[in-house]
């Protein structure tokens, strides 16, 4: 049975001189990747994606870094109606960007600025406290988010540092369960954030040319009132990364298949594996289709509700009515 060892202190092992390979429960040390600047320009990639969940309302939101440019995109999905609010993308060159090779430093997480469009995530000491608060600031078309997410109640996250090929190398840390306070205004309308859900997935690393995975992510309360999310990923890092988060800790999960219509990804979305039986009933669709020359991209992600069965820890969590997104992600660059 697959078991998370302790985060390492450092991304390189002092002994092998290589990446840390593993999976891991808790923080990611600090990034290294160490290679020549040519290298990292072409194949350097960062992002930090932020999920936020209340009754009301799901919002998303991502800077991505990719060394020759950027994007960023925010959108609001309205639970009760199963309507988008608000959905913008902005592509900008890469100096609109910034992103930290260290996801637990104090000060800037990540950044990014073009025309009226601003984020700014940071991390700052909480009052009275000796953990730390993220503030998020983010406006776009449409879109205003100003929150700050505190995650000393929060499980572990689960991290993976994992080989994707000669000399490639991914890290993620993807963390749940975590609480907001504070706004979103979306579609003219606002929402209070106030003891919400919060979530954030740091990635980085040097990624192969062509790139394909299908994620998900879902956070909420299952039938039985208990909070609980998920993680789960086919392709790409696959199986390091998946994991089930309960306040009393995070736990390792099988990679599923994921069955769809690429045509039609509005129809529901089937997520099977050992330990996992859900279904994906679609409300909204973010899609960002690019074409820069040197990037090409095809890029869906549905938000929506899960329904189903989680085998988690040995026991089964129902699930009906989980906010969250699933995405399929094709990508040169």
């Amino acid at each position: 049975m697959r078991t998370l060892s302790p985060a390492p202190s450092a991304f390189v092992d002092p002994e092998t001189r290589a990446p840390a390979f593993g999976s891991y429960a808790g923080p990611l040390p600090p990034i290294d990747l160490g290679r020549a600047l040519v290298d990292r320009a072409l194949r350097r990639k960062k992002w930090v994606y932020v999920a936020l969940a209340s009754d009301e309302v799901w919002v998303s939101l991502a800077v991505v870094r990719m060394g020759y440019a950027t994007s960023a995109f925010g959108f609001a999905f309205d639970l009760p109606s199963r309507r988008m609010l608000a959905d913008a993308t902005v592509v900008a060159p890469p100096r609109a960007a910034e992103i930290a090779d260290d996801a637990h430093a104090a000060g800037v997480l990540a950044r990014f600025g073009f025309g009226r469009t601003s984020i700014a995530i940071e991390r700052r000491p909480a009052r009275g406290a000796t953990t730390e608060v993220c503030e998020l600031r983010a406006r776009f078309a449409g879109l205003d988010i100003d929150v700050a997410i505190d995650e000393a109640a929060a499980p572990p996250s689960i991290s993976a540092i994992a080989e994707l090929g000669p000399s490639l190398v991914s890290a993620t840390e993807k963390r749940a369960l975590a609480t907001a306070r504070g706004s979103v205004v979306a579609g003219g309308r606002r929402f209070s954030l106030d003891g919400a859900m919060a979530a954030y997935d740091y990635t980085h690393g040097l990624m192969p040319r062509h790139t394909r995975w299908r994620w998900a992510f879902a956070m909420g309360r299952a039938k039985d009132g208990a909070p609980v999310a998920f993680n789960f990923v086919q392709g790409f890092v696959g199986e390091a990364e998946c994991a089930a988060f309960r306040t009393d800790g995070v736990f390792p999960m099988g990679e599923p298949r994921f069955d769809f219509d690429v045509a039609r990804p509005e129809a529901p979305w089937r997520l099977v594996g050992d330990g996992t039986d859900l279904t994906f009933d679609v409300g909204g669709v973010h899609a960002q289709r690019t074409n820069l020359v040197v990037v090409r991209s095809r890029f869906l992600q549905p938000v929506g509700t899960f329904r189903g069965t989680l085998r988690v820890d040995g026991r089964d969590v129902e699930l009906d009515g989980v906010p969250g997104v699933v995405e399929d992600q094709d990508v040169l660059w």
